[in-house]
């Protein structure tokens, strides 16, 4: 995740909440073996979620260096390769079913606890199925 490194280590830019405080409930969350500390808004509320890890956050916000180190987790097609994951893309945040559902609204399901609970140490923990 070389590419993506300086995106979870560095610091949010925290505004005014509005609750008045000035501060917002982070959560610290293990990804892979990596610790990120995430809004908690992000991992519970959909609605934020899919705002974030949308399309127009893939076209706009993204680096094209961003966007060809996450295409390496994609699969890859013998003909048209590209073509084929630019629309695996576009599904993926349609919300197209892929066999046993959309995996971004499973990540987000799993985000909001259904499968992750803090462990000893305070983190967020993805339970292996």
């Amino acid at each position: 995740m070389d590419s993506l490194d300086h995106m979870l280590t560095d610091p949010l830019e925290l505004g005014p909440c509005g609750d008045g405080h000035g501060s917002r409930i982070m959560e610290d969350c293990l990804l892979g073996g990596t610790r990120v500390s995430l809004p908690e808004d992000l991992l519970e509320d959909p609605e934020i979620f899919f705002d974030v890890v949308s399309l127009s956050t893939w076209q706009e916000v993204l680096s094209d260096s961003q966007r060809e180190h996450l295409q390496q987790f994609l699969p890859h097609f013998p003909e048209d390769s590209m073509e084929q994951q630019n629309q695996l893309i576009l599904a993926l945040f349609s919300g197209e079913n892929f066999r046993f559902g959309n995996p971004l609204h499973i990540a987000q399901k799993l985000f909001r606890g259904v499968h992750c609970s803090l462990n000893q140490s305070g983190f967020r923990q993805h339970f292996a199925a």
